[in-house]
């Protein structure tokens, strides 16, 4: 009988530990996000699991609209530095506007200070970018 408690127990921590193991926050989530188009690897791990920038950063909705090979043909600009500027979010946390300082490498041209507003919202427990543009993913209000 103990036995059987104790296996119980052990498995529901270790349920509870993998879904908040895939809890990130905004602030990490934006900071993995910008990492990897500094970087160019959309690929990556992050705690032992492997992270895509197009299947992990996306809501469903915008996945359903733009092809993963369209959307990383977006990512038509190197970007050299970020810097978070301002997390807002709503009354209830499942929402947030971001506003991020880039500096990008557009064509030759060094474009320093670029303030990016996106709107990430939780899907399923997890951050989502909600880009709003299927021809730019970093479209602006």
């Amino acid at each position: 009988m103990k036995k059987s408690v104790l296996l119980i127990f052990i498995l529901i921590s270790t349920i509870a530990c993998m879904k908040l193991g895939n809890n990130i926050s905004l602030e990490e989530k934006v900071n993995l996000f910008w990492k990897a188009r500094m970087t160019g690897n959309y690929t990556f791990n992050y705690n032992g699991k492997t992270l895509r920038l197009y299947n992990d950063f996306l809501p469903q909705s915008l996945k359903q609209k733009i092809p993963e090979k369209k959307f990383y043909s977006l990512l038509n600009y190197k970007v050299l530095n970020f810097e978070i500027k301002d997390i807002k979010y709503n009354k209830d946390k499942t929402e947030a506007e971001v506003k991020v300082a880039i500096t990008i490498d557009f064509q030759g041209y060094k474009l320093e200070n670029v303030i990016i507003k996106n709107k990430w919202i939780k899907e399923n427990g997890d951050w989502k970018v909600d880009l709003k543009t299927e021809s730019n993913p970093f479209y602006n209000d």
